[in-house]
């Protein structure tokens, strides 16, 4: 599945569209239920401005080829990050377990969110020694790393990787408008595929 190659603009209007499966009854009774194994899909509101001819073109000939029917990766909003030897721990020499946790953003470093939707595992370090998953320490998916044996008293554990969130879209629908000479805007709607 090809990969969506722009970027949009800063403001992305980002909405989540239950599915859901309803069914009436007598007496003003409803049930209600999710659809599928995601019954919540994401729809994103995109706009790329002051695009040159070149780039506005190459954009549209992308949504074109797929014409609202092939689905595509898009890398959503704000969800990339990479960290290097980003410190998540101190060995006790009897704690095993201990999450993966990343800088939100590189303006707020304080702020620490789970590091997860990472593009390859990350590489965890004892004490600056690089470990070896699955003979070590076991990663899950939630970025919870247990050790198979406690790094000792005083072992700085940290962690190098890098993420992002990517979902599979498809796009029915955008406008570009001619601002000017070699000056266009583009707006498009990707709606998530359940798949």
């Amino acid at each position: 599945m090809e990969r969506f190659p722009f970027t949009p603009d800063y403001g992305v209007q980002a909405d989540s569209v239950p599915r859901v499966r309803k069914a009436q009854f007598g007496e003003g009774y409803t049930q209600r239920s999710g659809d599928g194994l995601n019954p919540v899909l994401r729809r994103w509101a995109l706009q790329f401005s002051n695009l040159t001819k070149v780039d506005a073109d190459g954009l549209e000939a992308f949504l074109r080829a797929r014409a609202g029917v092939e689905a595509f990766e898009f890398v959503t909003p704000d969800t990339a990050w990479a960290v290097t030897a980003q410190p998540f721990g101190v060995g006790d020499g009897a704690r095993k377990q201990w999450l993966l946790q990343r800088p939100l953003s590189p303006e707020v470093p304080e702020l620490l969110v789970p590091a997860a939707d990472w593009t390859a595992p990350p590489t965890v370090y004892v004490a600056g020694v690089a470990q070896i998953e699955g003979t070590t320490y076991v990663l899950s998916a939630s970025g919870l790393v247990t050790f198979t044996v406690a790094p000792v008293v005083g072992d700085a554990l940290t962690f190098t990787g890098a993420g992002e969130l990517v979902a599979h879209v498809v796009c029915e629908e955008w406008h570009r408008t001619a601002k000017g000479f070699n000056a266009y805007d583009v707006t498009a709607t990707f709606q998530e595929e359940a798949g």
